[in-house]
């Protein structure tokens, strides 16, 4: 027999087993979304003009890889490449110089080495933008590939007059450690998710659509020119408009994120650490994460707190070692059986739930072609760990590496 308190809290430990995958960004639903209709039939019927912004900085080495599957899309309507170099990058600019003969879509300009105390990412955007002939832009970093050349029809589909924005994707190449992979991936489906249901917060990604006019309607990157990088991060904070934000996850819409080391990785989500405290809606963002977080962790305690009562509780039912402190401390409560079914009940549940998990995981790591969900529910327990040395590192860095100011 079991006695009821055991039955009442092997109850509670199922019960929280089966609702436990809605705390996870990978059960929400995401989905691409089109310009002027659910079908995206118009907006891929009438694509409109694009500018194509790269600024680069510190990574000219990429542009000799990404800027022929750049010129050579296969675009319904006209398009620019826009590249803004360093003034110093003698190299980068004869290879351009070449290119620009073969192509009549491509146009650099130069980025004065003289410019101080400003960020020179967000200077060479915004030369880029003055640059643009074209209302939309299209912002990407230059270490970022096209998947095809169909990749830039894929994104603009998303296009239309509904839209003010559209974001993209950027996954890290597959020889990347797989934490990181699947730490991009589940960041991004936060963000993705607030833009879906009427205002996107910020994104993780190097990939995102925009409209000119609004940029210089309110005045670019002003409010944020004190921090030197998380360019992208700003300009959908400031910029996204209620209901009037896309997303362009479909695979043929992506772009591969080319050789990223862990100290790039770690670098960049430092600077997105520094700039939340220059975003504005921020607090919802924070809240849902952390709660998604901790509810794992929370539950998991739980469940080996429940299993390590049931093993000594089954000890004792089983030996008689401890039976007689146990019932002047608890009389009349434990029934014969109770132990085991501690035991084997909160591991039943916790095993409920990694199957669940692993079920809602399954499908959207697979759409992302990201890790395998056994992998991925066992690297989530890490992320905490990893987040708090990562928010130590944050502490004791050099601050002014992440602002402009220097003095």
């Amino acid at each position: 027999m079991i006695s009821i308190p055991v039955i009442i809290t092997l109850a509670v430990m199922v019960l929280l087993a089966l609702v436990m995958p809605l705390f996870s960004p990978f059960f929400r639903k995401v989905e691409p979304e089109y310009g002027d209709d659910e079908e995206g039939n118009t907006a891929a019927n009438q694509l409109p003009p694009v500018s194509i912004v790269l600024a680069e900085h510190d990574c000219s080495h990429y542009l000799k890889k990404v800027l022929p599957l750049y010129l050579s899309q296969d675009y319904g309507a006209d398009y620019q490449v826009i590249v803004v170099i360093d003034q110093s990058d003698t190299e980068s600019e004869d290879y351009l110089k070449l290119l620009c003969e073969e192509h009549k879509q491509l146009y650099y300009t130069l980025l004065p080495d003289s410019s101080r105390y400003v960020s020179r990412k967000k200077l060479g955007m915004t030369l880029g933008i003055r640059a643009a002939k074209y209302e939309w832009l299209l912002f990407a970093d230059v270490n970022c590939a096209p998947s095809s050349d169909k990749w830039l029809e894929a994104v603009a589909r998303h296009c239309g007059d509904d839209r003010n924005m559209v974001l993209g994707m950027t996954p890290y190449e597959e020889d990347t450690p797989a934490y990181f992979r699947f730490e991009q991936i589940r960041t991004m489906l936060y963000h993705l998710r607030s833009a879906q249901k009427g205002m996107a917060f910020s994104t993780n990604q190097s990939l995102m659509m925009m409209r000119r006019s609004e940029f210089f309607d309110k005045r670019g990157f002003l409010g944020n020119l004190e921090f030197a990088r998380a360019e992208f991060e700003f300009l959908v904070n400031k910029f996204a408009a209620e209901d009037k934000c896309a997303i362009a996850i479909e695979p043929e819409a992506r772009m591969t994120q080319m050789e990223p080391s862990e100290e790039y990785i770690k670098m960049k989500r430092l600077f997105a650490i520094d700039a939340l405290k220059g975003l504005s809606r921020s607090s919802g963002f924070k809240s849902l994460y952390k709660t998604d977080l901790y509810s794992i962790h929370v539950f998991n305690f739980l469940t080996l707190i429940v299993m390590v009562c049931g093993a000594l509780l089954a000890y004792v039912q089983m030996t008689g070692i401890g039976k007689s402190q146990l019932d002047s401390l608890l009389p009349n409560v434990f029934m014969q059986y109770d132990g085991l079914a501690l035991l084997g009940g909160a591991a039943l549940a916790w095993l409920i739930s990694l199957l669940e998990r692993m079920y809602v995981y399954s499908n959207k790591l697979s759409y992302f072609d990201s890790v395998s969900p056994l992998a991925a529910i066992i690297m989530e327990w890490t992320i905490s760990i990893r987040n708090t040395a990562l928010r130590i590192s944050y502490i004791f860095s050099d601050k002014t590496d992440f602002i402009t100011h220097k003095l």
